[in-house]
Parts: structure tokens; C-alpha cells; sequence
């Protein structure tokens, strides 16, 4: 398989930054991966927290043990972050994904041209 393809198969698979290790671009590749796991870790600490404040109410009985409640109170309960502000990591997760794709690409094109 050409080193552009792969590159393009391991970042949009794999993991956003991944095909930079194909093309032995490893600096970039490891910020790609160092930022989205970053961007995961605080939209995971939010999820945590709202579910930790969930479970707690499911607990002490403030909202009943049903599916319907439950989906109503994710929606309602107040997180560490505000919804743009989750809004605003998601787009940068998707602007890294598709930065490591195409440059992933471009990169593995130049490679196959100079061989």
C-alpha cells in the first residue's frame, strides 16, 4: 500500500495524527494525538461530572430509576463546561482529524514522488 494511502487509512481510523507516523513525521503526529487526547480528557471530565451528579439523585431518590428521566436529566444537568465550550473542542477534534488526513495524504504523495 502507498505511504499517502496508508497515512490517510491510519489518521481516519486509527486515531486523528496516526498517519504521520507512516510518513515518519513523528513531531507532528504526536501533537495531533497529544491535542485530541487533551480535547477527549476535558469533554470526559464533563461527562464524569454530570454523570457523577446523575447517579447521586438516582441514589437518593430525587429522580426516578427510568430511561426517560434519565435522558431528560443529561440534557438539564449543569456540567463543568458549557455547551459551546464543547461544541467549540468537538470542532477542533474534527479540524485535527481532517488536518492529519490531508497533510497525511499530501506528505505521502511527496514521499512516493521522491522514491
Amino acid at each position: 500500500m502507498k505511504p499517502s494511502i496508508k497515512a490517510v487509512v491510519f489518521s481516519a481510523i486509527v486515531f486523528p495524527g496516526a498517519g504521520y507516523f507512516i510518513v515518519n513525521k513523528t513531531a507532528r503526529g504526536s501533537a495531533a494525538i497529544a491535542i485530541t487526547i487533551g480535547c477527549l480528557i476535558f469533554i470526559m471530565v464533563d461527562v464524569f461530572h454530570r454523570a457523577n451528579i446523575i447517579a447521586e439523585k438516582i441514589v437518593y431518590g430525587e429522580i426516578a430509576y427510568d430511561i426517560a428521566v434519565i435522558r431528560e436529566q443529561i440534557l438539564l444537568t449543569p456540567g463543568n463546561l458549557s455547551q459551546e465550550v464543547i461544541s467549540n473542542i468537538s470542532i477542533v477534534i474534527g479540524i485535527i482529524w481532517i488536518i492529519s488526513i490531508v497533510d497525511g495524504y499530501f506528505i505521502g504523495r511527496r514521499i512516493e514522488s521522491e522514491v
